[in-house]
């Protein structure tokens, strides 16, 4: 009886190691030094107020292609030409095959337009809830003016809340009917996550387990916080895809992915 326990025991650990060990890693990228570069190669400015016919056109290098473009943050298209635009501020992401991004702000002036718009933000502090704010001022002669978030309607309000962290589009329009675009960005505040208190234990329990993510098993060995911190972002990848743990291993809750995506988005603090 002792000797088939055994058996069924090392026969388990096998298995746990034969999962971790078939799963294919995804390769570590660190985005700061991957090269990624966004160029301004045209921009028009519109022909009139409220006129859409502005126009920017950007492109890529360094990092790992395809490249994916945008100018609001959230919608994606494979080349970088943005057409049919009305005058204002817009931040152009480009994004590549690793999920790095590099940003620039591009101005699109139009003649004959007293109106100027500005925006303060307050962060999103919440974990599975959105709590932050932008703040929308806007001067000129023709009032009244009207406020639009992303692709949203106009109203009255120039508070917008409720809002996830991000870059968010905003448009303002006045009596006359000329508009004005900027972008705002919405940052990530403190959660109250800790690695101490939440993620310590998520890691321990599901990652750093014998076969897994251990010295002698398979790299890098999550038993040290300076691997943990220097892969968060993967991780917060991977967990969030439910590709992390491999199969053959109980899946995290949506809990502790949530944990772990606002650990890594406040930092990932040793904390």
């Amino acid at each position: 009886m002792i000797r088939r326990a055994n058996y069924v025991h090392f026969f388990l650990i096998g298995l746990l190691a034969s999962a971790c060990a078939n799963h294919s890693e995804e390769e570590m990228v660190d985005c700061a030094t991957s090269g990624l570069t966004l160029a301004v190669d045209n921009q028009g400015n519109p022909s009139a107020c409220g006129v859409e016919d502005g126009s920017i056109t950007v492109s890529g290098t360094g990092g790992r292609t395809p490249y994916q473009f945008s100018i609001d943050g959230s919608t994606f298209q494979a080349n970088g030409a943005f057409s049919k635009l009305l005058g204002g501020s817009y931040t152009v992401t480009l994004k590549d095959a690793n999920g790095c991004e590099s940003t620039t702000e591009v101005s699109l002036q139009v003649p004959s337009s007293d109106l100027a718009v500005s925006a303060e933000t307050t962060s999103d502090n919440g974990c599975g809830e959105d709590t932050g704010t932008i703040t929308v001022t806007a001067t000129g002669t023709k009032t009244p003016f009207q406020y639009k978030l992303g692709t949203g309607s106009f109203g009255t309000n120039p508070v917008f809340e409720d809002l996830a962290s991000g870059q968010y589009s905003v448009t303002v329009r006045d009596a006359d009917n000329c508009s004005r675009v900027i972008s705002a960005t919405v940052a990530r505040g403190a959660s109250g996550v800790t690695y101490s208190g939440d993620i310590q234990n998520i890691i321990q329990t599901n990652c750093a387990i014998t076969g897994c993510h251990v010295a002698g098993s398979q790299s890098p060995n999550f038993t040290q916080f300076t691997n943990i911190k220097n892969n968060a972002t993967t991780i917060k990848a991977r967990t969030g895809a439910r590709s992390m743990p491999p199969a053959g291993q109980p899946a995290l809750s949506q809990s502790a992915i949530d944990q772990i995506a606002c650990w890594v988005d406040d930092g990932a603090l040793n904390n």
